[in-house]
């Protein structure tokens, strides 16, 4: 992980600090979200590392009981299923059924939560990132030939 956010770090470098000269607007350049996420993952790397030196073995693997290997798939696949229906679909519309589902059969939420959850977050990215930052997400198939999904 040191070595992916090195690489990460060293291809955004140009445009990492804050610009004063006004070449980029809202004086962050390209390259400073990328440059500083890789510098939080390096970051992090160096903690688990240490923590790892640190801590005492208990002699049972991480994976050693089935609910330490369960978990990161209740994460992983759903994310992958999201991520290959955004092009049918929209990010909108997979934002809504991601979220929804998370708070229902993760969080354990009630339904009326999970309604307004699976409403709101889609609302919220959509006038955010559209409507403020004008940064288009991807729309569905089906909003190419008209519909608005």
């Amino acid at each position: 992980m040191i070595l992916i956010a090195a690489v990460a770090m060293f291809d955004s470098r140009a445009s990492a600090l804050p610009d004063p000269t006004g070449k980029f607007p809202g004086g962050l350049g390209p390259g400073f979200y990328p440059f500083w996420s890789a510098a939080m993952i390096a970051g992090a790397a160096v903690v688990v590392i240490y923590r790892w030196f640190v801590t005492a073995d208990i002699g049972e693997g991480v994976f050693a009981r089935r609910e330490a290997w369960t978990a990161p798939l209740k994460i992983a696949v759903p994310m992958i299923v999201a991520v290959a229906f955004i092009q049918w679909i929209g990010f909108y519309f997979v934002t809504g059924l991601y979220m929804g589902f998370f708070a229902k059969f993760i969080g354990r939420y009630r339904w009326i939560w999970v309604i307004v959850i699976a409403i709101l977050f889609p609302a919220i990215i959509y006038f955010a990132f559209e409507k403020g930052f004008r940064v288009f997400l991807p729309k569905s198939k089906l909003y190419e030939q008209g519909f608005p999904l």
